[in-house]
């Protein structure tokens, strides 16, 4: 609990073309809760051109400014340094990173206690170094949004958190977390830093929405087509509905889907995952754990598809786990007033009436393959590369994993030419109808509904799922 402080298909959802920015989409693969989120659109083009942790032309120079605005990278490689987002209203777009992407070995955050609004982010990976008296083990995470809201993290590597990998604890909101790998929270005996954990989504003080600085209602939350590797549990931990999880993959934890807080009267879809035992520890796929008193707040769950594979103990499917003799042998996973009754027997929540974006949603039994190709930032690291080895080969540990060169693998390219400095390279722009000396035209509104800025960094981000399948010769 916080305190204060494969199947080598390429999934692009089909997307229906407007001319209304309230109508897009965040960028067409966007879905769940956070899809929505506009992030810098119609705003400015901020270029990242070193990798200082500050300082004009840093990243945290560009998340500085006020307003708007879509920030693109100059360079590639390591920010060794804390990442602050102060405001709202902005797209990081590490797919512009040449070469090598973009990691930042530091915690990327925002301020608590303030509504932070409207975040999109795509292809960066986070890895925070060790706690220290900055970050204190039960304060350290990698990814810190604590009370903020509209929100989708796409293709994003995390990993290297004591305390969460992912932080949504002070009633964040209207969150998408997708296609992402949400690897080695740090687990370190020798240091006490076992809390290793996943992603965490609360409402603080649920009868007084003024505890702990927080107005913010929680929930609305989506976390699908993620890959959690070798983090206790918390994967996820979501307290507040409505929730939908879905097509997941957990490697060696411990509980798979748990609520580890008092739990609000909501809706969660827990739908297609695949949960697989690990040599760290047995497994336990689901904990349903309300901490209010009784007469418990109930809480309703659609369950379906949920493929466990945990030899000499359960392999199969599960559904309504209450009605399951075989898995109810084997597990416990209910407590505290959860009763059979709370599982819905008529079908998934449909949450799109509360402003969620469909899910594409796939079979339980092609979704390992499907992730193992397509999950987190790219081009991949040597951390990102070790997680999928390790499930593919069922091997790895619960560890504090730091190689010693995370640039291993990795190679800097210069940036494309771009004359005018808006964010779009020559040839992209002459492509396309657009000025390559014209500053200004960044904005203009594409066929698609995008502007020109988001078609050049929207098809970038499809291109590196496409090249890198076609690049290792799958079809």
């Amino acid at each position: 609990m916080k305190n204060t402080f494969v199947s080598i298909l390429l999934i692009i959802p089909v997307v229906i073309t407007t001319n209304v920015f309230a109508q897009l989409k965040s960028f067409p693969e966007a879905e769940g809760f956070g899809a929505n989120a506009s992030g810098g659109r119609n705003g400015a083009v901020l270029k990242v051109i070193n990798l200082n942790a500050s300082g004009t032309g840093s990243l945290q120079w560009a998340l500085n400014q006020s307003g708007a605005r879509i920030i693109v990278f100059d360079v590639s490689g390591i920010i060794t340094g804390d990442v602050h987002i102060p405001h709202g209203d902005v797209t990081i777009a590490g797919q512009t990173a040449p070469g090598a992407g973009i990691t930042i070995v530091g915690h990327l955050y925002t301020t608590y206690g303030s509504d932070t609004n409207n975040i999109i982010i795509r292809h960066i990976r986070v890895r925070p170094p060790d706690p220290d008296a900055s970050w204190p083990s039960s304060q350290h995470d990698g990814i810190q949004f604590s009370t903020a809201n509209n929100i989708i993290l796409d293709h994003v590597d995390v990993s290297h958190g004591a305390d969460e990998n992912i932080d949504f604890w002070g009633g964040a909101n209207h969150i998408t977390v997708q296609w992402s790998n949400i690897s080695y929270p740090i687990y370190d005996v020798a240091n006490g830093w076992t809390h290793n954990k996943g992603i965490l989504n609360h409402r603080p003080c649920l009868d007084d929405n003024s505890c702990d600085g927080s107005s913010l209602p929680g929930g609305f939350i989506s976390i699908h087509h993620n890959y959690f590797a070798h983090a206790r549990n918390r994967t996820p931990a979501l307290s507040v509905g409505p929730a939908d999880v879905r097509n997941n993959v957990i490697y060696n934890g411990r509980e798979g889907f748990v609520h580890h807080n008092i739990v609000a009267s909501d809706k969660f879809n827990i739908i297609g995952n695949k949960y697989i035992a690990g040599p760290s520890i047995s497994l336990a796929p689901f904990w349903f754990d309300p901490e209010n008193p009784a007469p418990p707040i109930l809480t309703e769950y659609w369950m379906e598809d949920n493929l466990v594979e945990d030899p000499g103990v359960f392999n199969g499917v599960v559904n309504n786990p209450w009605t399951n003799t075989l898995f109810q042998n084997e597990y416990t996973f209910a407590c505290c007033g959860i009763v059979s009754g709370q599982f819905n027997q008529s079908g998934e929540f449909d949450f799109t009436s509360d402003g969620s974006v469909s899910i594409l949603t796939h079979s339980s039994n092609e979704i390992e393959d499907l992730l193992a190709q397509q999950v987190g930032a790219f081009p991949r690291d040597i951390v990102s590369r070790t997680s999928i080895n390790d499930l593919q080969t069922r091997s790895g540990q619960w560890d504090n994993f730091r190689p010693a060169d995370l640039m291993d693998g990795l190679t800097v390219l210069p940036p494309p030419l771009d004359s005018d400095n808006d964010g779009m390279p020559d040839s992209w722009e002459n492509q396309n109808g657009l000025n390559p000396n014209n500053g200004s035209d960044h904005n203009t509104i594409m066929p698609s509904g995008y502007t020109a800025i988001e078609e050049y960094i929207n098809g970038l981000a499809t291109a590196m799922v496409t090249d890198l399948i076609f690049q290792n010769g799958f079809e």
